[in-house]
Parts: structure tokens; sequence; C-alpha cells
């Protein structure tokens, strides 16, 4: 009856083994899996985190030249009206000359005389900034219609229309300037509101995983 006893408690000792063997390879490839899907998440997190980081440094120097865009059109706004005003203030001394001709008398001056004359009314406006550095040129070397012997009153007219075209071109290009830093400021804030939107998918998005690894990921947040 002992002997029996001894060899059932062999027998059953040796199926619990066996049933061991069994189990726990298949327990420590499990672990083994779980580790491995739980380190890929973590990668795939910080994979996240690190593009979140990158995005928004990005966010930064995007904000930075919309700032920078948004002062030159400010600046340019400002350049327009400034020339503007300009072009009214020739227009205005153009009027008050012609108006002040009517009643001088062209007497006789010599021509030496005549050609000072023009040299100093004419760098008198450049120095106001009524002549560009071209027409003052041309008005010294008497180029392009300049001519040294008109009387005095009548080189203040000319210098006059001079600066009524002059300042009508520096008004021009500022239009143009000013457009041209509207498209850039839109240009840079539409930039800065796309880098926004995406940075702020991208902190709230999940980590993107494998398709082996999902439904580990899913019982994973579903337990957190």
């Amino acid at each position: 009856m002992g002997s029996l006893v001894v060899i059932w408690s062999v027998l059953l000792l040796m199926a619990l083994l066996a049933l061991i063997w069994v189990i726990l390879p298949g327990v420590s490839a499990s672990r083994r899996r779980r580790l491995e899907d739980e380190a890929r998440l973590a990668a795939a997190k910080d994979e996240q985190t690190r593009y979140a980081d990158e995005i928004a440094v990005a966010v930064l120097g995007a904000q930075s030249t919309a700032e920078r865009r948004r002062a030159e059109y400010e600046h340019a706004h400002e350049r327009v009206a400034e020339t503007w005003r300009s072009c009214q203030r020739a227009e205005e001394a153009l009027a008050r000359l012609r108006r002040a001709a009517a009643f001088v008398s062209l007497e006789k001056v010599d021509v030496p005389d005549r050609a000072r004359a023009l040299r100093r009314l004419a760098q008198a406006a450049h120095r106001r900034g009524d002549l560009s550095d071209e027409q003052l040129l041309d008005a010294l070397t008497h180029r392009n219609s300049w001519n040294p012997e008109l009387h005095p009153v009548e080189h203040e007219l000319v210098i006059a229309k001079a600066a009524v075209r002059h300042h009508a071109e520096l008004h021009r290009r500022a239009l143009q300037a000013e457009a041209e830093a509207w498209r850039a400021d839109g240009i840079a804030a539409a930039a800065l509101r796309t880098l926004r939107e995406e940075l702020l998918a991208a902190r709230s998005a999940t980590p993107v995983v494998p398709v082996e690894m999902q439904e580990t990921v899913v019982l994973k947040l579903v337990t957190v």
C-alpha cells in the first residue's frame, strides 16, 4: 500500500513538472512581448514629444517673422501717408509760385547769374528732399531740359514742377512697397496659424504605433 502511494506521488510530481515545463515558456514569451510593446509605446511617445517640441520651436520662429513682417507693413503704411503729404505740399508750393510769378517782372539777368541761381536753387531743393540725386545732377549739368538761361523765377517754377514729379514717384514706390509688405505680412500670418494648429494637433494626438501593438496600447490606455 505504501509503495502504491509513493508511485502515485511520483507520477503526480512528474505530471506537475511537465505542466510547469509547458506553461513557463508561454508565460515568459508573453511577458517578453508585453515588455517589448511597452518599450515601443514609450519610443512612440518620445517621438511624438520630440516632434511637438520641434514644431514649438518652429512656431517661435514663425511668430518672430510674423511680428517683423507686421512691423514692416506698418512702417510701409506710414511711409505711404508721409509721401502723400509730401505730394500735397509740393503741389501747394507749385501753386503758390505760379500765383507769385504772375506778378513778377522778368527783368534782364545775366546768363552766368542765372546759371548760378539755378545751381543754388537746385541744391537747396535737393537738401529739402524736393529733388532726387538724378534730378540734381541734371540741373547742375543742364541736361534733360534744364535751361540755365531762364530767369531765377522761372528756375523756381521748373524746380517746383520737378519736385512734384519727384514726390509723386516716391509716393508710387511707397504704395508698391506697402502692397509687397501687405502680402508678406499675410503669408507670415498664415504660416504662423498653420504651425500653431499643427502644434496643437501634435500635442493632443496619441502616439502612432505599429498595427500589431494597437490592441495592447488600447488595453493599456483603458486601464490607465
